[in-house]
């Protein structure tokens, strides 16, 4: 169930799995991320401008034809094969319409009996594409190592394909993206409303962008808890992450009041609060929802998850997914290599 702009509102953990920054109530942040955060995008406190990768033109609906990887002649991480690898098709239909999208998606010969979940990718592409061996995901262009230009320090490579409004869970169930459950024919669709164009290419328009910053976990083969030092870095497993967040002083100054319903001008302390969005505080208890910084996706990535579970946030590490297609947004402006 998608919620609206009001009820989100009175949901307390919406849009983050991170709940010490997660409340629409005003609360300073602390220097060190504040630091970071600053220094993101170059002009970001004096103004964001400028097209940052060309546009989706035409009157849509907009049709991005999928990709499938060399993986779907395979079974990694024991996942079920696929029905038909020399058949696969995955087609994305979108539409936008009043800063929403409507997003289409089906597959057809994938991998029978199984969860789907499709990411959002800001970095690169490396082209012609290439899985390494072993590997169970296409490599990112090596040329752009920090993401593309204009990218933000904070900002993370993946993000999810769902509402910002969205109620994750953790992966304790379904996702609320763009999740699905193949047939035992491999056939499978999903149809939902995305509250943000997707298709935008600027700072202030697009899909919303995930924080680089990770919460971790020792995994070590041992019953019970572990205690001590994690034994080695390959023990370490990527938990949770959360949408990158927009600061009041990131605001140019003349926006701010219009822009941040938080922001109190006599209060110079204030321009390192989160900027709350006007337009989703509910005026019974005053709390609404962080803005978040944009940035245009470079491609989609399909991801198979064979262990039969979502991993809310993000994608989950190399021995839970696997990459069977991609759908590339240079498709849709005809500017692919």
């Amino acid at each position: 169930m998608r919620l609206t702009r009001r009820s989100a509102t009175l949901a307390s953990a919406i849009v983050t799995m991170a709940l010490l920054l997660t409340f629409g109530v005003a609360r300073p942040a602390g220097a060190g991320l504040l630091g970071g955060l600053l220094g993101t995008v170059v002009g970001v406190v004096g103004g964001v401008v400028g097209i940052l990768a060309p546009p989706v033109s035409g009157p849509g609906p907009y049709v991005l034809r999928f990709e499938p990887t060399s993986l779907v002649y395979g079974t990694p991480n024991g996942s079920q094969p696929v029905m038909r690898p020399s058949s696969v098709s995955g087609t994305m239909t979108l539409s936008v319409s009043n800063g929403q999208t409507d997003l289409q998606f089906s597959v057809k010969n994938l991998r029978p009996n199984t969860i789907y979940t499709i990411w959002t990718i800001f970095y690169p592409l490396a082209w012609p594409m290439y899985v390494p061996p072993g590997g169970v995901r296409p490599i990112l262009d090596p040329n752009y190592p920090t993401g593309p230009a204009g990218y933000y320090v904070d900002g993370g490579v993946v993000a999810p394909t769902a509402s910002l409004s969205a109620e994750f869970t953790n992966g304790m169930g379904l996702d609320p993206g763009v999740t699905f459950v193949t047939d035992s024919w491999g056939y499978g669709s999903v149809h939902l409303t995305l509250d943000y164009n997707i298709l935008g290419n600027t700072y202030d328009d697009g899909p919303p962008v995930g924080n680089k910053s990770l919460v971790t976990q020792c995994v070590v083969d041992s019953p019970g808890p572990q205690r001590g030092p994690c034994p080695s870095a390959t023990n370490v497993q990527r938990v949770t992450t959360t949408w990158l967040r927009k600061y009041i002083a990131q605001v140019p100054a003349a926006d701010r009041a219009a822009q941040c319903a938080n922001y109190d001008a006599s209060d110079p302390g204030a321009i390192f609060w989160q900027c709350i969005d006007p337009a989703t505080v509910d005026p019974n208890s005053g709390n609404g929802l962080p803005r978040v910084w944009r940035f245009p996706f470079d491609h989609f990535r399909l991801a198979a998850h064979p262990d039969g579970l979502t991993h809310g946030f993000i994608g989950g590490n190399e021995t839970e997914h696997v990459i069977d297609m991609v759908g590339r947004r240079c498709k849709l402006t005809s500017t692919c290599p």
